[in-house]
């Protein structure tokens, strides 16, 4: 069985190849042979060369160009996503220059003063702390005397 599907050298007959491509090999002849184009690159490669360019499928008519027109929109929308965020940090960017120099303008030319803001006096604040502070210092000053007075 194996003589009909290899030559003298060890490869893959033609007539071999005549039978693959016309499916016409039995299972166990399939099994060697692709057993052996696993192994054997020349044979994989005369394999690969031996299918006519009639037997791969055919694309349908249009498919190419509608293929290259899908790509086109794609890029169509991703161009023109960029100039409208283009477009939207140009504007954002305007508006504050016209904002700040507008404010600028207004200062410089009218002469506007800053406002001088008078620290707050805190004299209630102040008297507060300070006798919450002295009344602390009695009642410290009063333990210290209790204490002495215990311990003799």
């Amino acid at each position: 069985m194996s003589d009909d599907l290899f030559n003298s050298k060890g490869h893959i007959k033609n007539s071999a190849l005549k039978k693959f491509n016309e499916r016409s090999l039995s299972d166990i002849e399939l099994a060697i042979l692709s057993e052996h184009i696993g192994n054997c690159e020349k044979c994989a490669e005369k394999l690969a060369d031996s299918f006519a360019q009639d037997d791969f499928l055919k694309v349908p008519g249009g498919f190419e160009e509608e293929i290259k027109n899908k790509i086109n929109r794609k890029h169509e929308k991703s161009r023109q996503f960029f100039f409208y965020a283009l477009k939207v940090s140009m504007a954002a960017c305007i508006a504050l220059v016209f904002v700040f120099s507008s404010a600028l303008n207004f200062m410089a030319n009218t002469g506007v003063k800053t406002m001088k803001i008078k620290s707050p006096e805190f004299t209630v604040v102040n008297s507060i702390n300070m006798e919450l502070g002295n009344f602390t210092s009695k009642i410290i000053d009063m333990e210290v005397f209790d204490n002495e007075i215990q311990k003799k």
